[in-house]
């Protein structure tokens, strides 16, 4: 991960507040870090991504102060949390002062609908995106798979799934011990 000066992560973090919308946010922090400016690379990303998914508290958030802390420490992870929430806090409160003072109309029902099919493409891309580094051994794949079918087709509890296949995806991804035939002799001298 690069080392940017605070200003940037301002500015980058505060544009991404500005300009994103809902799930498609962590897209967009993938395309903006990663793919345009090579801040991060995918495989930086992705543990983090994942770590962040994890904890509790909206992923949003999360990834905002994992990265910011990863781009400029501390102060990369305080700057990068309020200017990714600010403008979206401020846009919310004025959103809903409107709408519940004037209540649904059949305008704002259809430009509701109209945004979430986009923020369902911005998911569509992260999935995407993340899929070709995250799924690239059998194992992950398998994994991947069962908990598709588990949580998406079967309907079972999320946090079942979530301690089962991580037990089994930690299992299957340990690291390997080396053996007698893998241990460096000693040089004679």
């Amino acid at each position: 991960m690069r080392r940017v000066s605070l200003a940037r992560v301002t500015r980058m973090f505060g544009w991404i507040g500005l300009s994103s919308i809902g799930g498609g946010r962590s897209a967009y922090l993938y395309e903006m870090l990663v793919d345009r400016h090579r801040w991060l690379t995918p495989e930086e990303f992705l543990p983090g991504y994942t770590l962040c998914q994890l904890l509790p508290g909206p992923t949003i958030s999360n990834l905002a102060v994992f990265l910011g802390n990863g781009l400029r420490g501390w102060p990369g992870a305080l700057v990068a949390l309020l200017a990714v929430l600010g403008p979206g806090s401020v846009a919310i409160v004025a959103l809903a002062t409107w709408y519940f003072g004037y209540g649904p109309t059949p305008q704002v029902a259809a430009v509701l609908r109209g945004m979430g099919a986009a923020v369902v493409g911005f998911m569509a891309v992260m999935v995407g995106r993340m899929g070709r580094g995250a799924l690239r051994s059998r194992a992950a794949l398998l994994w991947g798979g069962l908990t598709f079918v588990a949580v998406g087709l079967l309907h079972v509890n999320t946090f079942s799934v979530i301690l089962t296949v991580g037990a089994g995806s930690l299992w299957t991804n340990r690291p390997k011990h080396a053996g007698p035939a893998d241990t460096p002799r000693p040089a004679h001298g």
